[in-house]
C-alpha cells in the first residue's frame, strides 16, 4: 500500500536542503511520537549519506519499543530535490520512503512524503498509522523551519 502526504513549507528549498540532510532533523520532527536509537555504532550526528544503512531501534512515544529498523539511503538528488530510502524492520518488512520538494512560491516549497508498506495482515494498520504520523511529522517540520526563522519574510 502507499501512503502520499503534502503539504507547503515556508523556506527555499537551498534552505530546507541545509535541514533535511540532518539525522536529528528525523528525530525532532518524528517526536514525541516515534524515537530512533542508533545501534551498532551508527553516527546519527552526521549527514546522511547514500549506500550508509542506518540501524536503529524504533520506540513508540519514547516508551514502547517495536523493535529494529534499518535506513538504507538509495538517493539523495539536489537536481530534482529527491530523497529515496528503502527501509525495513519486524513490523513493516518493507517501508520504502521517497521525499520530494520543490519551490512553489517566493520562501514556499511543496513537500511530498511517499511510503510503500508492505506487512502482510498489519500493512492495513501500518498504513493507517503512516497517515497519521507523517500528517504528525509534516506539522512537526513547519515548527522547525518557523523556530529557525525560515520563510519568515513571507
Amino acid at each position: 500500500m502507499i501512503v502520499k502526504i503534502s503539504t507547503l513549507f515556508e523556506c527555499s528549498v537551498e534552505q530546507f536542503w541545509q535541514e533535511i540532510l540532518k539525522p536529528d532533523s528525523l528525530q525532532y520532527a518524528s517526536y514525541p511520537i516515534m524515537t530512533f536509537r542508533p545501534l551498532d555504532g551508527v553516527n546519527l550526528s552526521e549527514t546522511w549519506k547514500v549506500g550508509q544503512v542506518y540501524k536503529v531501534k524504533l520506540v513508540f512515544l519514547n516508551l514502547i519499543p517495536l523493535g529494529e529498523h534499518a535506513i538504507k539511503l538509495k538517493e539523495i538528488n539536489r537536481e530534482t530535490n529527491t530523497i529515496v530510502s528503502n527501509e525495513s524492520g519486524r513490523l513493516a518488512p518493507v517501508w520504502n520512503h521517497t521525499i520530494r520538494f520543490n519551490q512553489a512560491f517566493v520562501n514556499m516549497i511543496e513537500y511530498e512524503d511517499e511510503i510503500e508498506i508492505q506487512a502482510g495482515w498489519r500493512t492495513v494498520f501500518i498504513w493507517l498509522f503512516a497517515n497519521w504520523f507523517y500528517r504528525h511529522r509534516q506539522n512537526r517540520w513547519k515548527k522547525r523551519l518557523k523556530e529557525l526563522g525560515y520563510g519568515a519574510d513571507i
